[in-house]
């Protein structure tokens, strides 16, 4: 990759906020659901996605100094295009490293891309593998994830709030995936593509889902273990899906009783024993549901 001038990262910019500004006042209140139309337009606007992709090239560069990520990380966040996962108000910042929220309460966001990446890269993901997320919020980590992990892998992520989920679906191009007899589970699901891999949407309880999944997981030896990406902050380990890992499989997620003191947690399980580390302070927004 080229790297910018110094000018070049401030152009960029500016020309994302100019382009973003076609969107302004489209929607009386920022915190209504996004129109499938609003979206609609927002994916095919071409000037608008090549200007988000040289904005995020920057970002790419930063990264590539400031962590040791894999270059195929580092394409998946120039190529997802992250204006599409954002509250239209906020396309101007969608190539910022930086969290952006999508409801009122700050209840959930589009987490700051290096966030992701951390977590990828923690969990050791490569293509092939299993990733279940939980905590879809729009859909833009299972799509850096379907990049990541390619054709032959998979992505289940699993969003509490039904409207995040619809609007999920929607940008991941899920399709309504009924579940035997199950009619309270809400689903969808979308094949592999040139985006990457499969992907499966539920909507519900994270805790609660995930250790179905992986439950389901533990009886399929012959698949490859899941790899469990939490994208908020638990305020205590989760035992329970700690339990549900088989061999190989690694769960990370941040963990604290408030948002000021919480660390970033790595649990796998090897020859049986779950072997547990500790990387760093973060910050990420608090846990709904079960807890």
């Amino acid at each position: 990759m080229t790297s910018p001038t110094s000018t070049e990262p401030r152009a960029a910019v500016a020309s994302l906020a100019a382009l973003a500004s076609r969107y302004d006042g489209r929607r009386p209140d920022r915190w209504s659901p996004v129109p499938e139309q609003l979206d609609a337009a927002i994916a095919h606007d071409i000037e608008l996605a090549e200007a988000g992709r040289v904005a995020r090239a920057p970002l790419v560069a930063e990264l590539a100094r400031r962590f040791e990520f894999p270059a195929h990380y580092l394409d998946a966040i120039l190529l997802v295009p992250r204006e599409r996962f954002v509250l239209p108000e906020d396309l101007a910042a969608s190539a910022d490293d930086t969290p952006l929220p999508l409801d009122r309460a700050g209840h959930a966001t589009v987490s700051a891309p290096h966030a992701y990446l951390l977590t990828y890269s923690l969990l050791g993901l490569a293509p092939g593998d299993r990733l279940l997320e939980l905590g879809t919020g729009t859909g833009y980590g299972a799509a850096l994830a379907r990049r990541i992990l390619g054709p032959t892998g998979h992505v289940t992520s699993i969003e509490i709030d039904p409207a995040l989920h619809v609007r999920a679906a929607r940008l991941l191009g899920a399709r309504p995936d009924p579940r035997g007899d199950d009619e309270a589970l809400a689903c969808s699901s979308a094949g592999p593509s040139y985006e990457g891999a499969s992907v499966t949407l539920l909507c519900g309880d994270g805790r609660s889902l995930a250790e179905r999944v992986l439950a389901v997981g533990r009886t399929l030896p012959s698949e490859r273990p899941w790899k469990v990406a939490v994208t908020y902050a638990l305020t205590a380990p989760p035992a329970a899906l700690e339990e549900q890992l088989a061999d190989g499989g690694v769960l990370v997620a941040p963990v604290g009783a408030w948002e000021a003191h919480q660390e970033l947690v790595r649990v796998e399980r090897h020859q049986g024993a779950l072997l547990r580390e500790i990387h760093g302070a973060v910050r990420y927004v608090a846990e709904r549901g079960r807890g």
